[in-house]
């Protein structure tokens, strides 16, 4: 009679302890997943808002570039396309650094209607051709354009024309020259844009399970999907049903994907999509912009962890049938405490966890191991996808090359400066900092000389002022600090001295010995401007200056002289 009670007891035990450890179990499965997936959306979300930003980065590049060209031709004798050697010496050494544009042209509006068309283009010499359909549709929008403005046209198929030679989809960016004496000189600046060689670069800065999709706003893809008609182009759509709300304008950006009722095959992706908006151009339009990952990659910690779980769940429902009949009560109190701790973790509790009894020799400390084994995994893995945040995150707010903060950041923490410079009526100053003779070393020493020589200016900038000052990157050869606070404009004139001394050390690489020379313009808020544009076109005025001035000095800018920076004559020859 003692037996049978017993016995009907123990299993009583065991299979409440194998239930609640199987409920337990399940419940952390489930959570943890759900944790995952969230994480997972929040990761692709952010990277598509930093590709988009990368994206747009690169044709405002090219939009500076088309201007340059502009205001270089502006200068070129008597602006006369024909026979003019400054475009035979620019438009190949542009092509070669810039590899993203597929050709450079100046097209001549003639009064008879016809273009005359100069062009270079990737592995040809300069030529030039009458051609009356270069622009086609796009020649009536450029030339209604004002000096200064850029078309940017949709996305197009083209082909160089060599036997074999694919097509490529491409962009037109064009912008007038302006005429010595004001207006229109007749003359138009062309580039064609490569976008396959900006997303496939784009793709290269992308982490290895990362894939980028491209369509243009009608979803007709421009990289990432295999081609299908359409002049090789095929509908994002028929890949991702889901980007369609994007494309009809009901939604601006989704994820798809995601799914947690069935296991996901090899082809299974998990993606992110946003319409990115082409702004600051005529023409212009948007993209459609992905990024996806293998849905399976996805779930393969999810699989480990599982198995794990699935483990832990029958190892206990072994210990259970044992131990049950021997001791229920020494059983029923780790085991709560177990289920507690795996229930706050669930909930993510940190402050509450409670400690699980590793220490034990039996097999209820074996399960503990495991349960605590399972956390720590869970940890590591949601470490990981907030590590990959931040690198994202480092990417959108920092210079690649140099370390230093980006364009996008140095305007951010300017606003706030003067916002906070107003309030406590203070001062601050913004020096603009442009290398002397930089394009020198480029030509004579290479590429990997000049980011040798850029690192080593915003190691020694950054070095230079205190922290609570910001040094940072623009673009090229151009460096901005921003001093905060600074009680007059000799404070600053000292600080510019300062870093003319530490840039004139040479920097010495292999057999070189190269110097370092800068020119400085001083801006003072609220002196030379009240707002961030306004400050930065203020001090790269004063940097004009000193560069008229003999170059590696600084000058302080005056009371209403600024230089817009879209108006920005080139360099002296350096």
């Amino acid at each position: 009679m003692h037996a049978g009670i017993a016995l009907r007891l123990s299993m009583v035990l065991a299979v409440l302890a194998i239930l609640a450890s199987g409920l337990t179990g399940y419940y952390a499965y489930d959570e943890s997943r759900r944790l995952l997936v969230t994480q997972t959306e929040k990761n692709l979300r952010v990277s598509t808002q930093v590709v988009g930003q990368r994206l747009m980065m690169a044709l405002r590049e090219a939009m500076r570039d088309a201007r340059m060209f502009a205001m270089y031709m502006r200068q070129s004798e008597s602006g006369k396309v024909s026979g003019n050697l400054a475009f035979a010496r620019m438009a190949p050494t542009l092509l070669q650094v810039r590899p993203e544009y597929l050709q450079l042209s100046i097209v001549e509006m003639r009064p008879n209607g016809e273009e005359k068309h100069f062009f270079a283009q990737e592995g040809q010499a300069v030529q030039r051709k009458v051609d009356r359909a270069f622009l086609g549709s796009h020649i009536e929008q450029v030339m209604r354009l004002s000096p200064g403005l850029v078309y940017l046209s949709e996305v197009q198929p083209y082909s160089q024309g060599g036997e074999g030679e694919p097509e490529r989809l491409t962009m037109l960016m064009a912008t007038p020259v302006p005429h010595d004496k004001g207006g229109k000189s007749g003359l138009l600046a062309v580039l064609r844009i490569d976008m396959d060689y900006v997303a496939h670069r784009i793709q290269a800065e992308l982490p290895m399970n990362y894939k980028l999709h491209l369509a243009w706003q009608d979803g007709l893809s421009i990289y990432g999907a295999e081609a299908n008609g359409n002049n090789g182009r095929r509908p994002l759509q028929t890949q991702f049903p889901d980007v369609a709300q994007i494309v009809s304008g009901k939604e601006e950006n989704i994820v798809t994907g995601i799914q947690l009722d069935r296991q996901p095959d090899r082809a299974d992706e998990v993606a992110a999509f946003q319409r990115v908006r082409i702004t600051d151009f005529v023409g212009g339009g948007a993209f459609i912009l992905g990024i996806s990952e293998p849905l399976i990659q996805v779930w393969q910690e999810h699989r480990a962890l599982a198995g794990n779980m699935m483990r832990i769940v029958l190892s206990f429902s072994f210990l259970a049938l044992i131990v049950a009949w021997l001791v229920s009560q020494a059983v029923t109190r780790p085991l709560a405490q177990i289920l507690e701790s795996v229930r706050r973790f669930a909930a993510r509790d940190s402050g509450g966890i409670l400690p699980l009894p590793t220490r034990r020799k039996d097999e209820i400390g074996q399960l503990a191991k495991g349960v605590e084994e399972m956390q720590n995994q869970i940890r590591d893995q949601v470490a990981t996808l907030e590590e990959n945040h931040q690198a994202m995150m480092h990417i959108a707010h920092h210079d690649a090359l140099t370390g230093l903060p980006n364009r996008l950041t140095f305007f951010s923490n300017l606003d706030e400066a003067i916002a906070q410079a107003r309030q406590h009526e203070r001062k601050l100053a913004v020096l603009f900092v442009d290398l002397d003779r930089f394009k020198a070393v480029n030509d004579e020493h290479g590429h990997k000389t000049g980011d040798a020589m850029l690192q080593e200016v915003a190691h020694r900038l950054r070095h230079g002022v205190r922290s609570s000052d910001t040094a940072a990157r623009l673009a090229g050869d151009e460096f901005v600090v921003l001093l905060n606070p600074i009680y007059n404009a000799d404070e600053a004139c000292l600080v510019a001295e300062k870093l003319l001394r530490r840039l004139n050390p040479h920097l010495k690489m292999e057999n070189l010995s190269l110097s370092i020379e800068a020119s400085i313009g001083i801006s003072i808020f609220p002196d030379h401007g009240d707002t961030p544009q306004a400050l930065l076109e203020s001090a790269d005025a004063a940097m004009y200056v000193s560069k008229n001035a003999g170059r590696n000095v600084y000058s302080v800018a005056q009371p209403g002289v600024r230089r817009h920076r879209e108006e920005r004559r080139h360099k002296p020859e350096e």
